[in-house]
């Protein structure tokens, strides 16, 4: 606790040296708009994680288990790519600040909470970008960026809470190349910190910006004929080595149908990107720059040679960044009077909020933790069970750890547990071999966990199935000579004898 409380207390003070230079009475009526727009979106996101406990099962539970590691008084492993396993090199930057909140609140609302509040972030700091080179076009860019991008508020489904935090300090990257270049490298290093593939992805912008903006002093014969030869160069790699991912994408109709409903508000972009080309200040060279190397390193980690940094499909989640700006520059375009304006930003703003609550929503049957868990769960906590451990048959029983502290048969960082142990237990709880197992752990209290999920539909492929496998199909015959029913409205928790 001393070096993370030792940091606190200098990032509190800097944040205090630097609150004597904000008058907020500078805040103009677009500031408070887009302040709101903020706000709005973290009451949304908010009030869906209360209406569902959590997801079931994949990369949220991960990181909860991490963060209870920490809460319980240990550590995280470190390695090094390649070397290590992909759970040791994997950046803890989040969990450690995340850590922080858990100690104050409790970890299933930090784990519900802070990662909105972080996603809430990230368009402020967009508009900030835009709104030092071009106000007129800053709110809408804000708006684009916030609720007309299903990529934006995904990392919220998926889990990817450390490369949300990343993606903020990215655009923070951004922001600071433009404002204040002292911040630059604290919010690289954190970029580091939170996921190393976004820390690829800013250097990747940053350079192609510095070069974009470099070209300014050539001709612009000379600058076209560089842009052109890239572009060749990138094209004449690509023929003999096709993108994969892309290519797969749009040979399947359903596929591609689901691809164009997360980004047809990149028409709006192909629209800004022409403007961009005709008008080429500051603000255009940087949003296409932006976007190009973007769409590079995607294009180059679906071919091969930038695979290491991550798969195609998340890298290009990060598109939807530069994307707002360009379409912010379409819209900015429209001509009319102030009221016309107004009613185009209130249709998008409500557009934007139906599309991510159907978004939301279409996850949470099938993906959400069901209620009868949660309670089975909470119940677990209530009872203070002494030298405990849960024998989870499926990953939704992987929540017993985050939540209670009581360790788990099969987590990532629970250790000390055979991982063959619940595939026995599902295949017959009563084999002699499972029970001299299960004897052998030594606890007075040996529970078994059987998600309402494996019982009422073993077999269920859900959602991200293909990273955490079907539910099982699990043998019940739990024999009242070796087990108890302790537990029986939904889920079953057995207790060993």
């Amino acid at each position: 606790m001393i070096p993370q409380a030792s940091l606190l207390i200098i990032c509190a003070a800097a944040c205090a040296h630097e609150l004597k230079h904000l008058d907020i009475g500078r805040l103009d009526r677009d500031d408070i708009i887009v302040i709101g727009i903020a706000s709005l979106y973290l009451i949304t996101g908010v009030i869906f994680f209360d209406r569902i406990a959590m997801w079931m099962s994949g990369d949220a539970v991960a990181h909860a288990e991490l963060i209870r590691t920490l809460l319980d008084g240990g550590k995280l492993p470190l390695g090094l790519p390649r070397v290590g396993s992909y759970w040791e090199y994997y950046p803890k930057g989040f969990h450690h600040y995340a850590y922080l909140w858990a100690r104050v609140f409790p970890l299933l609302d930090v784990i519900q909470v802070l990662p909105v509040v972080i996603t809430s972030v990230t368009p402020l700091l967009l508009y900030s970008i835009v709104r030092e080179m071009r106000a007129e076009a800053a709110m809408h860019a804000a708006v684009l960026a916030t609720f007309l991008f299903p990529a934006h508020y995904s990392h919220l489904i998926w889990g990817g809470y450390p490369t949300a935090t990343a993606e903020m300090l990215l655009v923070a990257s951004v922001l600071s190349w433009i404002a204040e270049m002292r911040a630059l490298p604290v919010m690289l290093l954190g970029a580091l910190l939170a996921h190393a593939r976004v820390l690829a992805i800013a250097i990747a912008v940053l350079i192609s910006w510095a070069a974009a903006a470099n070209l300014r002093r050539l001709r612009v014969v000379h600058q076209q004929l560089l842009v052109l030869a890239a572009a060749a160069a990138v094209a004449l790699y690509l023929i003999p080595h096709p993108p994969d991912y892309l290519i797969s994408v749009f040979r399947d109709r359903i596929q591609a149908s689901d691809f164009v409903a997360r980004w047809y508000p990149a028409i709006l972009a192909l629209l800004g990107s022409v403007i961009a080309l005709l008008r080429d200040d500051r603000l255009d060279r940087m949003a296409l720059s932006w976007a190009a190397a973007l769409i590079a390193v995607v294009l180059l980690a679906d071919s091969g040679p930038l695979s290491f940094i991550g798969t195609p499909d998340r890298l290009l989640l990060e598109l939807y960044l530069p994307l707002s700006i360009l379409g912010a520059l379409a819209l900015a375009r429209i001509d009319g009077d102030l009221r016309l304006r107004r009613a185009l930003l209130l249709a998008m703003l409500v557009l934007g909020i139906i599309s991510m609550m159907v978004v939301l929503e279409s996850y949470a049957g099938s993906w959400g933790m069901p209620r009868e868990d949660y309670d089975a769960i909470m119940w677990i906590k209530a009872q203070n069970l002494s030298d405990a451990v849960v024998v989870n048959l499926d990953e939704t029983g992987a929540w017993i750890y985050p939540i209670t502290g009581i360790r788990v048969a099969r987590g990532r960082f629970t250790g000390g547990f055979s991982y063959s142990l619940p595939g026995m237990v599902i295949e017959d709880p009563n084999d002699p071999a499972v029970l001299k197992a299960i004897g052998n752990l030594g606890r007075r209290n040996v529970l078994v966990y059987v998600s309402s999920v494996s019982i009422r539909s073993p077999g269920y492929l859900p959602p991200f199935a293909e990273h955490h496998g079907a539910y099982p199909k699990v043998n019940m015959s739990f024999s009242p000579e070796h087990y108890d029913l302790i537990y029986d409205r939904g889920a079953r928790i057995y207790r060993f004898r």
